[in-house]
Order: C-alpha cells, then structure tokens, then sequence
C-alpha cells in the first residue's frame, strides 16, 4: 500500500468508520484507491507539466519550483476529490429540509475545508483569497483562530 492508500486508510477509520465496517477487504480497497489517487495525480501532472508555458526569463530553478507547486496543488486537489472525502456525520446536511442543495453544498465545502486546516492537512495559504472569504462567512472568531483564519493570523502570513 502506497502512501495515499495509507493516509485513505487512516483518514477513513477517523471520519467514515461506518463506510470501512462495509468493505470486505480494507487493505486491498485502500491499496488499489492509493494506487488510483498516485496515477491519476502522474496523469494531471504530466499533462500539466507539457501544457505548462514557458515563462520568458524564467531559470531552471524557478521552472523547477514553479512545476513542483503545480504537483502540490493536483495531489491536493486529487485527495480532497478521491480520498479526503466528507465525514459520516456530514452526510445529514442533506436531511435538513432548511437548505437548499446549494446551502448543503457550501456547508459541506466548509466543513471539509475547516476540518483540513484543524488537522494540519492544508493551510490557510492553501486557499485563494475568495475561497478564504467563504471559509470565514459564519465561523466564529476561536474557529478563526484555530484555523489560522483570523484577521491577525492571516496578517502575519502575508494573505491579508
């Protein structure tokens, strides 16, 4: 099992231990998801990197570095799509007749996204300024603050 298939594993038994309870065999589902999460970031990557333009000036290292942040930011992506996925007791969001299927969305977009930067799996630099702009709309200030979010946190960080 590849290092997604691990981080899987163990993101999945913290916050979907109902979903791992029905899988027959864990260790060849999270080997084969880790293998599937590991091609489809080569995939991403490689297109990335023969669609990517040069930049006039650019050396080779700032080429090199600019190319390994595309490969941070399609593994981040890739996980939050394949292996990051929602904890169980978000699923009832959607049972609240109060909101729309948008509001559902939104909410659960959040919540993952909030519960990534309390885990120490993202950063509030991670995000764009917009999508930190809906991270804070309804948090409470400590949520803030834990999360690196509040005004002060994000100051000190260069994003405010």
């Amino acid at each position: 099992m590849n290092q997604y298939g691990r981080r899987a594993q163990q993101h999945w038994q913290e916050f979907r231990p109902g979903r791992v309870a029905e899988i027959d065999d864990p260790e060849a589902f999270f080997t084969e998801l880790g293998s599937d999460v590991q091609d489809e970031v080569r995939i991403r990557w490689t297109a990335e990197r023969v669609n990517a333009p040069a930049v006039a000036g650019e050396s080779f290292l700032e080429r090199a570095g600019r190319l390994e942040q595309s490969r941070r930011d399609i593994e981040a992506e890739v996980l939050r799509e394949l292996v990051l996925l929602p904890a169980e007791a978000d699923v009832d969001l959607a049972d609240d007749p109060h909101l729309s299927e948008a509001e559902v969305t939104e909410e659960q977009w959040r919540e993952q996204r909030l519960h990534d930067l309390l885990a120490g799996r993202s950063r509030p630099g991670d995000f764009s300024a917009a999508e930190r702009e809906r991270l804070r709309d309804g948090a409470v200030s400590r949520l803030l603050e834990l999360t690196g979010l509040s005004d002060e946190a994000l100051a000190c960080q260069g994003l405010l």
